[in-house]
């Protein structure tokens, strides 16, 4: 009877997905394995076989890499046939490369798997730099904000009204209040979003619209609903939102994923983002300053009293860092694209203050 050993082990598989390697270091794992079902000082006959769009140099590079490891192993590959036969398949889904070992030796059949997220080709991504203004800091929540005029007015989303500010002398004064009654109490971690249209000012949170003007007096009027903004609609009694057309509810999107609420990132059909693995539930996206195309700006995963934002460039549905991590002094509450082209809205809560600390993001060519 044939007999089929699979040698597969979890928490590897999960290690492997959390970021790329490079193509020596996966040949070594998958050598690795492969060793530890075949006998040692063993000749075996190889063949390989590629089910990806991977070009055939790369395939060449790999296979000789992999060939090296299993003579570091203690396995002799061979063209001709021997007793022991291994076969090698390079498969892929949305999460990577899987690679497939299939060792037979006599009425043995055994399996080695290993995920490989490849490092994206050198040369794709042109690495970027962060830059960060500081622009208002607060004991209350600060849901959102937006500067008009030229910057030098200043709105301050909070859980119960809209602020204004106007710049003087280098200082934000405060120039006004809008009051907002909500139909129903926001969730316990509040989430709102304000946007300035064909000059209306819009506010939207969980169960609730509200449209304002600015002058000739500062005022706003809501109603219950969750009417769609750029990105979805809120939904009742919850901080998450939901869009036409996307399967499951997120938090934020960017580039055309999503950060779901079960904590992967998707795109609209469902599928997962390859390199995603360490990104937070707050993402956005801004504008590539070094060529076409659009970069994505993500928190970490987890929570703790310290985070950071890093920048990716998605290609070929894998995603890749292309900036250092700016380290935070508190977690991030709001990632949202902001009114300015380039620019996103970031808000912390400084973990030592106990503050709302809301900046705006940029990203430049680094030098």
């Amino acid at each position: 009877m044939l007999r089929v050993a699979f040698a597969l082990l979890f928490g590897s598989l999960t290690a492997s997905l959390v970021q790329a390697q490079p193509m020596p270091e996966a040949a070594a794992q998958l050598a690795a394995r492969i060793s530890s079902l075949a006998e040692r000082r063993t000749t075996v006959s190889l063949e390989f076989q590629n089910l990806t769009a991977l070009p055939a140099a790369e395939l060449s590079s790999f296979r000789t890499a992999l060939e090296e490891e299993l003579r570091k192993a203690g396995l002799e590959p061979a063209g001709a046939q021997s007793e022991t036969r291994l076969r090698v398949t390079i498969s892929e889904n949305a999460r990577g490369l899987l690679l497939v070992a299939v060792v037979n030796s006599g009425d043995h059949r055994q399996v080695a798997m290993l995920p490989w997220i490849a490092p994206p080709p050198a040369g794709t991504n042109q690495r970027v730099r962060i830059s960060l203004q500081p622009v208002r800091e607060q004991s209350e929540t600060i849901l959102d904000i937006l500067l008009l005029d030229s910057g030098s007015q200043l709105l301050v989303l909070s859980p119960n009204k809209v602020s204004s500010y106007r710049l003087a002398a280098g200082a934000w004064t405060a120039a006004g209040i809008a009051a907002v009654s909500w139909a129903r109490p926001l969730p316990r971690d509040p989430r709102g979003r304000l946007e300035y249209l064909a000059n209306m000012l819009h506010i939207y949170v969980p169960g609730a619209t509200c449209t304002g003007l600015l002058a000739p007096e500062f005022k706003a009027a809501c109603a219950p609903g969750n009417e769609p903004w750029s990105d979805g609609h809120f939904v009742t009694d919850r901080n998450f939102l939901e869009s036409d057309g996307v399967k499951g509810a997120f938090y934020t999107a960017a580039a055309g994923w999503r950060a779901s609420s079960d904590g992967r990132i998707l795109d609209r059909a469902g599928q997962p983002l390859a390199g995603s693995e360490e990104w937070g539930s707050e993402i956005a996206g801004i504008q590539n300053p070094c060529k076409t195309g659009e970069l994505v700006l993500a928190s970490k995963a987890g929570d703790a009293e310290e985070d950071q934002i890093r920048v990716y460039e998605i290609v070929d549905g894998q995603a890749a860092a292309v900036s250092q991590p700016a380290p935070l002094p508190g977690p991030v509450q709001a990632l949202w694209p902001a009114e300015t082209p380039g620019q996103v809205t970031l808000v912390i809560r400084n973990s030592k203050t106990g503050n709302y600390e809301a900046s705006r993001l940029g990203v430049a060519c680094a030098e």
